[in-house]
């Protein structure tokens, strides 16, 4: 991709829309980004044949997820931030193309949803596509109308989403930060006005380079390192990328293997995820650094008060590394006496303690007491993700 910025600050609203995000969420560094292009591609999403959707998803409630709503809120586009909604004001509201940022959609994974769900989700399902469209009859003579649904859509929520949400959502696993991360105070009664110059620079961003994004859109190759689901979703992102901002094109493709890396592998039985947590904790051998898979499993088998002996329940190392993987824990080749083998470091299971198990009481230091971003929250990709995303994949030109 070869298409050049509109005019010479083309760099300056990304990289103030990626600061402005910074001081105020503490996200993967993978996300950054991507969130500042996503937000500018929100001003023109009619250069595209396919917007792609942000899915902000926590293990557990705290973990900033309403926060980067707030904040895209204040950069995007006709933004209509909403938490409860009924499928027709949904569909009513997309007329006049607004950015929607829904809160709480936890609920649309319900095993047994309700038709109100079940409406919301199939025009969500349908609005990532240009010109898609929901027919509904409307009063007095009830006659046929169809009702566009296409536009932009940001999505908070605890656990996962539906499977067929998330495969037209750029995911973004998010934790809560720990006492040693900081993040500024979002005031009302500042931020907004602190956010309208960099919006504004956005918008003219957009504007001006509407042709040279949709031009480039149109004549980009396949995006041969992401799988074709994945690839269809980042293009708009890439497009905006080319345009303003080409000498990160490479670091955005890293943001994408990363993203896309951590949401292939999220298979994260939620309801269960703190309490497994807090068992390992329960179970862990006292002074040793590291525990092997097969004594992990077997320590929390045993657990007297624990269900992991029910078949319900049954832990296999697979299990158990799909249910701690979205905390960042990750089985590792470790020295257990005079041997090595699969299991998992002490010091990756502190790090989630710190996060979700927090030791409470007098001169006790939380998540919730400290405020300024250190921008310490960084992704690191497993060895399986790069193993299936090798970095020798390249952005492939027309």
């Amino acid at each position: 991709m070869s298409a050049q910025p509109v005019f010479a600050e083309a760099q300056s609203p990304v990289r103030a829309a990626e600061e402005f995000v910074r001081r105020f969420c503490i996200l993967p560094d993978a996300a950054y980004l991507p969130l500042a292009l996503w937000a500018i591609a929100t001003h023109i999403p009619n250069a595209f044949g396919a917007f792609p959707y942000i899915a902000l998803l926590s293990p557990a409630k705290g973990c900033g997820k309403t926060r980067v709503l707030e904040i895209l809120e204040l950069l995007c586009a006709n933004p209509q931030r909403i938490t409860s909604a009924s499928p027709a004001s949904i569909f009513r509201m997309m007329k006049d193309s607004p950015t929607l940022l829904l809160d709480e959609v936890e609920a649309l994974r319900n095993s047994k949803p309700s038709e109100s769900a079940q409406a919301i989700l199939s025009i969500l399902n349908a609005g990532h596509r240009k010109g898609a469209t929901v027919p509904r009859c409307v009063p007095p003579d009830w006659s046929v109308e169809h009702f566009p649904v296409y536009g932009p859509k940001a999505f908070a929520a605890i656990g996962r989403l539906p499977d067929t949400l998330a495969d037209r959502c750029i995911c973004i696993p998010m934790q809560r930060k720990t006492a040693s991360q900081f993040v500024e105070r979002f005031l009302f009664a500042r931020t907004p006005a602190e956010a309208q110059p960099i919006r504004d620079s956005i918008a003219a961003l957009a504007e001006s380079s509407i042709d040279a994004v949709r031009e480039t859109y149109a004549g980009m190759g396949d995006l041969g390192f992401l799988a074709d689901r994945e690839a269809d979703l980042w293009m708009p992102i890439f497009a905006v990328c080319a345009v303003a901002l080409p000498e990160r094109v490479e670091e955005l493709r890293k943001c994408a293997l990363a993203l896309c890396g951590a949401k292939a592998a999220d298979d994260l039985d939620d309801s269960l995820a703190l309490t497994l947590l807090e068992d390992v904790r329960k179970v862990w051998m006292l002074g040793h650094q590291n525990m092997t898979t097969a004594s992990l499993i077997d320590a929390l088998v045993k657990l007297p008060e624990g269900d992991w002996a029910e078949p319900e329940h049954k832990l296999s190392p697979k299990r158990l590394a799909g249910m701690l993987r979205p905390f960042g824990i990750e089985p590792r080749q470790v020295r257990v006496g005079s041997g090595t083998g699969k299991g998992y470091l002490l010091a990756d299971f502190e790090a989630a303690y710190s996060r979700y198990l927090p030791l409470s009481g007098p001169g006790k230091e939380t998540s919730e007491t400290t405020r300024i971003n250190i921008g310490q929250n960084a992704y690191f990709p497993s060895e399986t993700q790069l193993a299936c995303f090798g970095s020798e994949n390249t952005l492939k030109p027309a």
